[in-house]
């Protein structure tokens, strides 16, 4: 199994040198926080959900000190498409918007046949969200949903029986609940979203009929 973190390539404040991952034992104790060398052992030693395809992916030196950015595909067989994304952000000095020195960005991107989602709404994805993300600081969850709808014309039109698709996309972020001593357990964090992505293809609550 691949390793499914990343740090971002910069430059450190107390290096000219560009930053490796924290994999690197030469790394360990010298330019990279403790704090973040524990979150990265929680992502090492945690257990992956079965269904799901994890890989790793980078995250800008724009966005933070260090982050941890893994990509997660849903391989359930069926016509519904779901993946998405989390980073989690470390910021050496405190940020008065997050709160914290932690913050964590998602995306989450689901399609499938347009019958299957033609009642589906952003208030019920969002809902489901609320219900089942954990480990958040309170009043720091937001984020927008969006849905959208693939429709083919002219030769295309042809084909529109396959690629008639509608979707619904999710972009979040939060402040993650840290330990005393400012570590997280960031293994968490990913599973909270990994779960969310299968809810969002297994919940036969998303097939069903909904009357607004």
């Amino acid at each position: 199994m691949a390793e499914i973190y990343a740090f971002p390539m910069g430059v450190s404040a107390m290096t000219t040198q560009p930053l490796r991952a924290a994999s690197f034992e030469s790394d360990r104790g010298r330019t990279v926080p403790c704090v973040v060398l524990r979150a990265v052992d929680s992502v090492r030693s945690m257990t992956l959900r079965n269904g799901v395809a994890y890989r790793e992916i980078p995250v800008s030196s724009d966005l933070a000190d260090y982050g941890i950015g893994v990509r997660m595909d849903v391989m359930d067989g069926g016509p519904e498409r779901t993946s998405g994304w989390i980073m989690i952000l470390f910021s050496r000095l405190p940020r008065e918007e997050w709160g914290s020195c932690w913050r964590c960005v998602a995306f989450a991107s689901s399609s499938s046949p347009v019958t299957m989602h033609d009642t589906l709404t952003p208030t019920l994805t969002w809902d489901c969200l609320e219900r089942m993300i954990t480990g958040v600081e309170e009043e720091t969850l937001g984020g927008t949903v969006s849905l959208n709808r693939d429709t083919s014309f002219g030769t295309l039109a042809r084909y529109s029986a396959k690629s008639r698709r509608s979707g619904c996309e999710l972009r979040v972020s939060w402040t993650p609940v840290s330990a005393d001593d400012g570590s997280l357990d960031a293994g968490s964090q990913i599973d909270v979203w990994a779960r969310f992505l299968k809810t969002l293809t297994a919940d036969e609550e998303w097939k069903d009929p909904i009357s607004d």
